[in-house]
């Protein structure tokens, strides 16, 4: 009999679930606090359908991204991707902003603008946090207490207006962004978004370098260039990256075995995954398991 992996769904939250229909569920923007108070559930293991951009400005605590524990600390902003799993425990006295927003809703207003033309949401593997200096918190405030006024009133124009405002933040997160100069100049730029889009396509099927350079019509020696370059990791580390991620939330949200979890994910060898596993996570796929449901 075929095994039938029974999948504990992770909550994926579209807009309507905070925004209650009035702005056509392409928007939500709100005072972290009064966000915090009024969706208790956000403090479980969830995710988004939509984009997410959240600022502390006070407090402090642990914000967990696909099993990457951050550090928030005053000036935290932290950027998420559709379909990111997170969650976070903090300190009673956090204060900020957060906003949500559809792709739809950004590239309606910006027609020639690409949301994945920004440093953190051109790649799913980005760093999803900007520590931001005490200067750069009281310059990028008034933009994030803008878009919060403005969602709160009705007057015309009001999509157009906030959006406008969300990419001015988006522009002053990306001055700062740690790899942002890096990407922007590289001439690699556009070769590695593409490598990263048909990662996320095919890593359960492909696991090698010369596959991708293959679909992209270059080497694998110019493709591992591209890497070193621009992010100074390899192909196949950023195909395992994908794969690991996939497989600690197969193992954490479903009640799938190892040796399911391995052949979903397109490993054959069921110990040579196991071996994969804990050489880069530091324990093997069921102490994983075993700790992370624990927790």
């Amino acid at each position: 009999m075929a095994y039938i992996c029974i999948v504990k769904k992770v909550p994926i939250y579209g807009i309507e679930k905070f925004d209650l229909g009035q702005h056509e569920h392409l928007l939500y923007a709100n005072d972290l606090r009064i966000h915090l108070e009024d969706h208790k559930f956000v403090n479980s293991h969830h995710a988004h359908s939509t984009y997410v951009c959240v600022i502390f400005t006070q407090g402090t605590g642990q914000h967990v991204i696909d099993f990457t524990t951050y550090p928030v600390t005053q000036g935290s902003v932290f950027l998420l991707n559709p379909g990111q799993v997170h969650c976070w425990s903090l300190s009673d006295d956090v204060e900020g902003y957060v906003f949500f927003h559809t792709k739809e809703l950004y590239e309606s207003v910006f027609l020639e603008n690409k949301l994945e033309d920004f440093p953190f949401f051109h790649l799913g593997q980005n760093h999803p946090v900007i520590y931001l200096e005490h200067d750069q918190i009281r310059k990028i405030i008034p933009l994030f207490e803008e878009i919060i006024k403005e969602f709160r009133v009705t007057e015309s124009h009001k999509n157009s207006k906030i959006t406008s405002l969300i990419n001015l933040v988006y522009i002053d997160l990306a001055r700062v962004h740690q790899e942002s100069d890096l990407v922007k100049t590289s001439t690699h730029y556009a070769n590695l978004k593409r490598l990263q889009k048909l990662i996320d396509e095919y890593f359960k099927q492909k696991k090698l370098p010369r596959d991708y350079a293959e679909m992209m019509n270059m080497t694998t020696r110019h493709l591992s260039r591209i890497c070193a370059d621009t992010l100074n990791t390899t192909p196949t580390e950023l195909i395992q990256e994908r794969v690991l991620i996939e497989a600690k939330r197969m193992l954490i949200h479903s009640d799938a075995t190892i040796s399911y979890v391995a052949e979903a994910l397109g490993y054959e060898d069921y110990s040579y995954f196991i071996r994969l596993f804990k050489k880069k996570v530091g324990m093997s796929p069921k102490e994983f398991q075993k700790k992370t449901k624990s927790a």
